[in-house]
């Protein structure tokens, strides 16, 4: 099997706070070409959190190099992805820290199993505008629907 690695950078996005995305260290495993497990090591960066059917969440990029169990770099890969975080209080200098995982991600054509990653939030990124939330339900999502196109009727 040929992997290719691209490792040409792209600029990162980066939410509109004005500040740098937190960022977690991430170790995880997978099954290499070589039948053995292979080692997963990189980031993850979260760009917002959601509130996800009324439960947190952190959208963001997981970022990492693939290496096989004889030591043999597969490749570099990164995928965005969102996943339920548990969020823990306020810390004395404005953070809080954040828990995901395990859980497994898709890297290069492996699903990598990643262990369990903390990171802090600044307290900016939770109160920012990049906090979104989606309707709990697909009854709230039609009230939302419903409400927002007699507001575009009372304004024409």
């Amino acid at each position: 099997m040929n992997v290719l690695s691209f490792d040409a950078g792209r600029r990162a996005r980066t939410p509109d706070i004005g500040m740098p995305c937190p960022a977690g260290v991430v170790t995880g495993s997978f099954g290499s070409p070589t039948g053995s497990a292979g080692t997963f090591t990189g980031t993850y960066r979260v760009e917002r959190l959601l509130d996800q059917y009324g439960h947190p969440a952190a959208a963001g990029v997981f970022t990492g190099e693939l290496v096989d169990a004889e030591g043999r770099r597969i490749g570099v890969g990164s995928r965005r992805h969102t996943a339920a975080v548990e969020l823990r209080g306020d810390a004395s200098d404005g953070t809080c820290e954040a828990r995901m995982g395990p859980l497994d991600v898709n890297l290069l054509g492996f699903m990598v199993s990643v262990d369990e990653i903390l990171f802090a939030i600044p307290a900016e990124l939770r109160r920012s505008r990049s906090v979104h939330r989606l309707p709990a339900s697909a009854a709230e999502l039609l009230r939302l629907v419903a409400s927002t196109a007699q507001n575009n009727r009372d304004t024409e």
